[in-house]
Protein backbone atom coordinates (compact mmCIF):
# COMPACT_ATOMS: atom_id res chain seq x y z
CA UNK A 1 0.00 0.00 0.00
CA UNK A 2 1.42 3.71 -0.97
CA UNK A 3 2.12 5.67 1.73
CA UNK A 4 -0.09 8.73 2.88
CA UNK A 5 0.91 12.11 1.12
CA UNK A 6 1.28 14.85 2.72
CA UNK A 7 1.13 18.93 1.75
CA UNK A 8 4.20 20.92 2.42
CA UNK A 9 4.14 24.49 1.54
CA UNK A 10 7.21 26.03 0.39
CA UNK A 11 8.90 29.26 -1.24
CA UNK A 12 11.72 28.62 -3.28
CA UNK A 13 13.80 30.94 -5.87
CA UNK A 14 12.15 31.45 -9.06
CA UNK A 15 14.98 29.73 -11.00
CA UNK A 16 14.61 26.71 -8.80
CA UNK A 17 11.14 26.59 -9.60
CA UNK A 18 11.48 26.84 -13.16
CA UNK A 19 14.11 23.91 -13.16
CA UNK A 20 12.00 21.68 -11.25
CA UNK A 21 8.88 22.70 -14.11
CA UNK A 22 11.50 21.71 -16.49
CA UNK A 23 12.56 18.53 -14.69
CA UNK A 24 9.02 17.88 -14.73
CA UNK A 25 8.65 18.17 -18.18
CA UNK A 26 11.81 16.56 -19.38
CA UNK A 27 10.34 13.40 -16.94
CA UNK A 28 6.67 13.48 -18.16
CA UNK A 29 5.87 13.51 -14.31
CA UNK A 30 4.62 16.26 -11.75
CA UNK A 31 6.34 18.89 -9.89
CA UNK A 32 5.54 17.23 -6.87
CA UNK A 33 6.88 13.94 -7.92
CA UNK A 34 10.18 15.67 -8.66
CA UNK A 35 10.44 17.74 -5.49
CA UNK A 36 9.30 14.65 -3.63
CA UNK A 37 12.19 12.84 -5.43
CA UNK A 38 14.79 15.28 -4.82
CA UNK A 39 13.94 15.97 -1.06
CA UNK A 40 14.11 12.23 0.10
CA UNK A 41 17.54 12.05 -1.41
CA UNK A 42 18.93 15.10 0.24
CA UNK A 43 17.07 13.55 3.74
CA UNK A 44 18.45 10.11 3.00
CA UNK A 45 22.11 11.83 3.16
CA UNK A 46 21.11 13.54 6.08
CA UNK A 47 20.39 11.27 8.26
CA UNK A 48 23.49 9.57 6.25
CA UNK A 49 25.80 12.40 8.25
CA UNK A 50 24.18 12.67 11.16
CA UNK A 51 24.49 8.91 11.58
CA UNK A 52 28.37 9.45 10.87
CA UNK A 53 28.22 12.38 13.12
CA UNK A 54 26.73 10.26 16.09
CA UNK A 55 28.93 7.16 15.40
CA UNK A 56 32.26 9.41 15.55
CA UNK A 57 30.87 11.00 18.74
CA UNK A 58 30.54 7.72 20.31
CA UNK A 59 34.08 6.78 19.23
CA UNK A 60 35.20 10.36 21.00
CA UNK A 61 33.94 9.15 23.98
CA UNK A 62 35.22 6.12 23.98
CA UNK A 63 38.48 7.02 23.23
CA UNK A 64 37.95 9.66 25.82
CA UNK A 65 39.11 12.40 22.94
CA UNK A 66 37.47 15.74 22.33
CA UNK A 67 38.99 17.88 19.54
CA UNK A 68 40.14 21.00 20.68
CA UNK A 69 37.56 24.41 20.49
CA UNK A 70 40.46 24.79 17.83
CA UNK A 71 40.32 22.25 16.17
CA UNK A 72 36.56 22.13 15.85
CA UNK A 73 36.68 25.93 14.70
CA UNK A 74 39.68 25.23 11.80
CA UNK A 75 37.41 21.73 10.66
CA UNK A 76 34.35 24.03 10.48
CA UNK A 77 36.16 26.75 8.26
CA UNK A 78 37.55 23.69 6.09
CA UNK A 79 34.10 22.81 6.00
CA UNK A 80 32.37 26.80 4.82
CA UNK A 81 35.22 27.03 2.36
CA UNK A 82 34.51 23.92 0.65
CA UNK A 83 31.02 24.98 0.39
CA UNK A 84 31.93 28.42 -0.96
CA UNK A 85 33.79 26.92 -3.46
CA UNK A 86 31.29 24.38 -4.23
CA UNK A 87 28.84 27.19 -4.91
CA UNK A 88 31.58 29.03 -6.86
CA UNK A 89 31.73 26.27 -9.03
CA UNK A 90 28.14 26.16 -9.54
CA UNK A 91 27.63 29.42 -10.56
CA UNK A 92 30.56 29.10 -13.22
CA UNK A 93 28.97 26.04 -14.69
CA UNK A 94 25.55 28.33 -14.73
CA UNK A 95 27.44 31.49 -16.26
CA UNK A 96 28.64 28.81 -18.67
CA UNK A 97 25.85 27.23 -19.49
CA UNK A 98 23.70 30.46 -19.64
CA UNK A 99 20.55 31.75 -18.78
CA UNK A 100 18.28 29.21 -20.91
CA UNK A 101 20.04 26.22 -19.20
CA UNK A 102 21.29 27.40 -15.58
CA UNK A 103 18.67 25.42 -13.92
CA UNK A 104 19.15 22.39 -16.08
CA UNK A 105 20.06 18.98 -13.93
Amino acid sequence: MAEKKAVLNVTVAESLAEAVRQSAAIRGTTISSVVEAALAEQIKWDKIRADGLAAIEEEYEEMGYRPTPEEEAAAEAQVQEEIRLIAEARAAIAAERGPREAGAP
